[in-house]
């Protein structure tokens, strides 16, 4: 989208609104919604958590996405892993990192890598390491992360607000995590900054949302 646009929906000061949290047994269901600071919300959804005794966590996000909402840059979870959490494994488009409109150049199978293999060092830190068409996710053997359709897959030493924030390579700061994000879609990246606008096919325009 041009700047503007997502200037108009404040989506870089975004905020999380919870109506209402309910708990019975295993199961926790979050009533909630995102928008931008003074800004309608552009996503209201439910989040149904479920905590089982052999260490599995179901998640299942079922929103929508306002009518006249622009089209947003991504939707998913990032999960902060201690450090050492470095080594993966994952069974989708790889090796390089990829998005919807930048695939021609990987293929489905299983890949190996590490966070720091992941970061790209791009001159001005941003958006990096980005798998599509994800099947399986397996974080040092350990962690297992898997869904009933294919995902979107990033593993990074920064969070998103470290990469936001920066606006050169010394300002990231250090890496104090490893952080996982599970993401139901992202948009292409497009070339706007030299070229025309992301074609809408690429563009994470759906507005209903059933991620489990």
């Amino acid at each position: 989208a041009k700047l503007d646009e997502w200037q108009g929906e404040n989506l870089d000061v975004q905020f999380t609104n919870v109506y209402g949290v309910a708990i019975n047994n295993n199961t926790i269901v979050v009533d909630a919604s995102i928008g931008g600071i003074s800004r309608v919300p552009f996503f209201k959804f439910k989040l149904k958590i479920r905590v089982f005794s052999n260490g599995k966590i179901s998640y299942a996000l079922d929103g929508e996405v306002r009518k006249d909402t622009v089209w947003l840059p991504r939707l998913g979870f990032e999960f902060a892993l201690n450090k050492e959490n470095q080594a993966f494994k994952y069974f989708g488009m790889g090796p390089y990192e990829n998005y919807a409109d930048s695939c021609h150049h990987v293929k489905q199978a299983w890949f190996e890598s590490t966070a720091e293999n992941e970061y790209v060092n791009y001159v001005k830190p941003q958006e990096h390491g980005t798998h599509t068409r994800v099947k399986a996710l397996l974080v040092e053997d350990k962690i297992k992360f898997s869904s009933d359709k294919c995902f979107e897959i990033n593993v990074s030493k920064y969070s998103i607000e470290q990469l936001w924030k920066a606006t050169h390579t010394d300002e990231i700061g250090d890496s104090n995590a490893t952080y996982v994000r599970i993401d139901y879609k992202n948009s292409g990246v497009g070339s706007s900054s030299c070229g025309p606008d992301l074609p809408p096919e690429f563009r994470f325009s759906d507005k209903k949302i059933c991620f489990n």
